[in-house]
């Protein structure tokens, strides 16, 4: 479905894909975005229609994917589906590079000066009561731009949203009751003190053959890797240990030392170990990391749409898995489950996508860092601000080009890369790259910060 503007570019609704190329190819209407497509009927006046329809939009919230619905209140019919893949791990990965190297800084150059933030030796952050990591708040700013967006372009007067809270203690331990699930494991002691206590200070993959007394708190997934710093990831290890571990996992550390062809005795003791280790399959549980993002996020993204729409209807994780096995009968997915959330017709909901959804990745804006760095992260030059646009445009643009010739000649639709020599590479929506000159490419929308791919998801019923 294409959704329509007025001339005035107000919303109307949505039409079929067949009586849209028609209008447009009778000079009727005028393409306004190509994702979501839009455009905007030449000869209608919003103000001349008495029943305009309205539509509801349901939003089921995740840390990497968001589904959203979008279903017409008078006859039932799902009008528009899309998927929103986020960027909060990759932010969390460039906050833990800058943390790394604004450490490596203060030890080399600033360790005389006082600590930033404290005052009288009290630390006081001036961050602001209800302050989310950017990692997590990049999460719920790209549902709020993107639902802001739509309703910008279509007539939506509802919401529905799936307000999901996770207990990560519950998620591990089903059976935890009792004060043990009111104050933790860790009450009345400090991380390092515990696990010292726990392992009897012991390296848990030496057994203290290494002879190092220091013993640390160690990541069995690392940090780099995903690992959390929940106690659940946690162990002790001698410094020696944790050095040549590195950032390996487990399995990939006793993959490295049975190669060894001459092993020592302390890399046959720490084989012997970590084989007994990575043979109990519940060593470490997955991550809780995502479902902390989500509940965190909650709030933020409540208080957002309340103060957009009128009308938000908030449900539960459990009502939309039953909607959608039960009474829709759909498969999962993200979309799919966004269908499902909240109330449900008696009579379910009937189709117009034709199966198609339209997949929006989070690409940002770019990086305001004007400098390069060598492998220990100090910077050795900066360089000096350069204009964004070249020749007219700026990376993350969505150009066609015709290439007239040569190697990928055609007609090509995608996101574009600048070069100051004017050739320029296009990623297109086929995951293609096609390099051309900029004479031949023409600006169809310009960077939003997102990366949009519109395609056949999963048939119902299939």
């Amino acid at each position: 479905m294409v959704i329509t503007l007025d001339k005035h570019k107000k919303p109307l609704g949505f039409t079929t894909e067949k009586r849209a190329r028609q209008m447009l190819e009778s000079k009727r209407a005028c393409l306004h975005r190509c994702y979501p497509p839009v455009i905007i009927i030449k000869d209608i006046d919003r103000r001349n229609i008495a029943d305009l329809q309205t539509y509801r939009i349901k939003i089921d919230p995740g840390a990497v994917y968001t589904g959203i619905a979008i279903v017409c209140n008078e006859t039932n019919m799902v009008m528009f589906y899309a998927q929103i893949e986020h960027r909060g791990i990759s932010i969390h990965l460039d906050l833990l590079t800058r943390n790394m190297i604004r450490r490596n800084r203060r030890s080399r150059e600033t360790e005389y000066r006082r600590p930033k933030f404290k005052k009288k030796g009290v630390y006081k952050s001036p961050r602001p009561a209800g302050w989310l990591p950017p990692s997590v708040k990049s999460v719920g700013d790209n549902i709020i731009n993107i639902v802001k967006k739509l309703k910008k372009y279509i007539n939506i007067t509802n919401c529905s949203f799936e307000a999901v809270r996770f207990d990560s203690q519950l998620m591990d331990n089903p059976d935890i009751e009792g004060i043990e699930y009111q104050q933790g494991t860790l009450f009345g002691y400090e991380l390092k003190e515990y696990l010292m206590q726990k392992y009897r200070h012991t390296c848990q993959y030496c057994g203290g053959e290494s002879g190092d007394k220091i013993l640390e708190w160690e990541h069995k997934i690392p940090r780099s890797r995903g690992g959390s710093d929940s106690i659940k990831n946690a162990t002790l290890a001698c410094n020696k240990c944790n050095d040549d571990k590195d950032n390996l996992t487990p399995e990939e550390w006793l993959v490295k030392l049975k190669t060894n062809e001459n092993p020592s005795a302390l890399d046959e003791k720490r084989i012997k170990i970590i084989e007994t280790l990575v043979e109990d399959s519940d060593y470490i549980t997955g991550s809780n990391r995502y479902s902390a993002w989500v509940t965190s996020s909650r709030r933020y993204v409540e208080k957002a749409l309340f103060g957009i729409f009128d009308n938000v209807e908030c449900s539960s994780g459990g009502k939309t898995k039953y909607n959608r096995e039960k009474i829709l009968g759909l498969p999962k997915d993200h979309h799919y489950d966004a269908l499902c959330i909240g109330t449900i017709p008696k009579n379910g909901y009937s189709d117009r996508t034709n199966g198609y959804c339209l997949y929006i990745k989070a690409m940002g804006r770019g990086t305001r860092f004007r400098g390069k760095i060598n492998k220990c992260g100090i910077i050795c030059q900066k360089l000096a601000p350069r204009a964004k646009r070249i020749f007219g445009f700026m990376n993350g643009d969505i150009v066609s080009c015709n290439k007239p010739s040569g190697k990928g000649a055609g007609h090509h639709t995608g996101r574009v890369m600048t070069r100051y020599s004017g050739y320029f590479d296009i990623r297109t929506t086929h995951s293609d790259l096609v390099t051309v000159n900029y004479k031949h490419c023409k600006i169809l929308q310009f960077c939003d910060g997102y990366q949009y791919l519109l395609k056949c998801a999963i048939p119902p019923g299939n």
